[in-house]
């Protein structure tokens, strides 16, 4: 068998077999996005109705229940739902029952969403690095650091929607950032309508796409693109827009009315409102201290490749890849500040800052940058951050990686010391934790009965064969991504502005 060449296609293949190895419980947060696409497909409905009891993540308007998220991840994975519900056979979800744990439609689902979304990010961040310089096999490091060492390969197994967003947040800036074409229209009317799909996704993200809109303008200004580029970046931008609008007027009877406003769960009721739709309230320093670094949700502690992001955009500008440091720059401090002025800034039950998720792969930019044009020094320094990354998130990840923010009975300070390092250990359940021991797997599906036989300090050992076909496909790749003729498809760009 004829192995492939393209470094894009190893990491795409690696990082989406990867998260299909599990099947995560269903919580609030994925529930409440999953009904909706359920209901659309098995009822043709937007209402919750029948479905309200599978997560506390819910408004209630004029006596019918609608997701309280923002519809974009449900309008997203109907498609998939309808293709493998009709490939399958999959039931329709059941109504007026209790929280349902595990559904079969939810793996398939999560897998067409969060995981196809988190492998083609990291296969792009690849396609990127290239451009920037990188060596094959360097690019192939960025991309894998990105999916198997940072939060992003937790919550490409979960119905959330950080990945999607993350994705299309990143192919617009690809799309806004390479050399206009002959098809420069069609391309930025679909930069304009992902920046704009990652918004109705989260809302959170808005100032992101709202930035993805002034770098253009600073194109335009420039001189690197025609002016009707911002027409055309703006028509994209408007089907995306409608679509959330005609929504809140359809489920809240206004275009500015949205499932936040109308809470049914007291906790999510108190933070936000119309007045203040992202619940933000002025910043706090600490919170600034704690997001960044520390084992609690220290984005460098979960992340730690993105050591290597600042040293980045210095080699970005040193190289005059200015536009492309200052926009990326730019985006990860956007929705660091956001997050600093959110009440509700933890993340609740989650590994590591879950709501810093889309800043990833614009943090990982820098990372390329620096290694297309560094020695022996960053690659070495990439590799350990990187394989210490995969190692802590692949610990959280076994366990279900939803650790909660409070420890019951104590202060949580070491998620990982406190939780994921005794579950693994096998110390007997805490009373408080949810569900089983490690995350629902195709190893554990697969040979219940001798997974269940094991001990608890050795139920481990039902992820050495993810770990060991992990290890040989990474292997290959490196071994079938060596260097052909140039070190690089991109180069350092003639003026000052990509």
């Amino acid at each position: 068998m004829r192995l492939p060449r393209r470094e894009e296609v190893w990491v795409f293949a690696i990082l989406f077999a990867s998260y299909a190895f599990f099947w995560q419980s269903r919580d609030w947060n994925s529930a409440s996005r999953l009904m909706l696409a359920y209901a659309l497909v098995d009822r043709g409905t937007i209402t919750l109705d029948g479905l309200d009891r599978q997560t506390g993540d819910i408004a209630f308007y004029r006596g019918h229940y609608y997701t309280d998220k923002l519809p974009g991840y449900s309008l997203l994975a109907a498609a998939p739902y309808a293709v493998t519900k009709a490939t399958l056979g999959l039931s329709s979800h059941p109504l007026n029952r209790p929280g349902v744990a595990y559904w079969p439609a939810d793996y398939w689902v999560t897998l067409a969403t969060s995981g196809l979304s988190t492998a083609l990010a990291g296969a792009l961040l690849v396609s990127l690095a290239r451009d920037l310089g990188c060596s094959r096999r360097r690019a192939l490091l960025v991309g894998l650091a990105y999916g198997l060492g940072t939060p992003a390969c937790v919550y490409a197994t979960l119905g959330y929607g950080h990945q999607a967003s993350g994705f299309a947040l990143l192919a617009s800036i690809a799309l806004l950032w390479r050399e206009p074409s002959g098809r420069d229209g069609p391309r930025m009317a679909f930069a304009g309508f992902l920046a704009a799909y990652a918004a109705i996704i989260e809302l959170q993200v808005g100032p992101v796409s709202a930035l993805l809109g002034l770098y253009l303008l600073a194109q335009v200004i420039g001189g690197r693109r025609r002016p009707s580029a911002l027409g055309e970046f703006a028509l994209g931008a408007a089907g995306p827009t409608l679509l959330l609008l005609g929504y809140n007027q359809v489920a809240f009877g206004s275009p500015w009315d949205m499932g936040y406003f109308h809470e049914v769960a007291r906790i999510f009721r108190d933070v936000h409102s119309e007045a203040n739709p992202l619940g933000l309230r002025r910043p706090s320093p600490d919170r600034g201290v704690a997001l960044l670094w520390g084992s609690y949700r220290g984005l460098l502690y979960y992340a730690p490749i993105l050591l290597l992001s600042l040293p980045g955009w210095v080699a970005l500008g040193v190289r005059r890849f200015w536009g492309l440091a200052t926009v990326s720059a730019s985006i990860v401090l956007a929705v660091f500040a956001v997050n600093l002025s959110y009440p509700e800034w933890t993340g609740g039950w989650s590994t590591g800052p879950r709501l810093l998720l889309p800043l990833l792969p614009f943090a990982m930019l820098p990372v390329a940058g620096l290694l297309a044009r560094g020695g022996r020094g960053p690659v070495a320094a990439a590799v350990v951050l990187g394989l210490a990354g995969a190692c802590l998130i692949f610990l959280f990840l076994g366990v279900g990686g939803r650790i909660p923010h409070q420890y019951p009975g104590g202060e949580l300070r070491d998620p990982l010391l406190q939780v994921v390092w005794p579950l693994w250990r096998g110390d007997p359940l805490p009373r408080w934790w949810v569900g089983r021991r490690f995350a629902q797997n195709l190893v554990a599906l697969a040979v219940p009965g001798p997974m269940g036989a094991l001990t608890p300090s050795r139920q481990w050992l039902q992820f050495m064969p993810l770990i060991l076909a992990q290890t040989l496909a990474i292997g290959l790749a490196m071994r079938n991504c060596r260097e052909t003729t140039s070190t690089s498809r991109g180069s350092d760009p003639p003026g000052k502005s990509r």
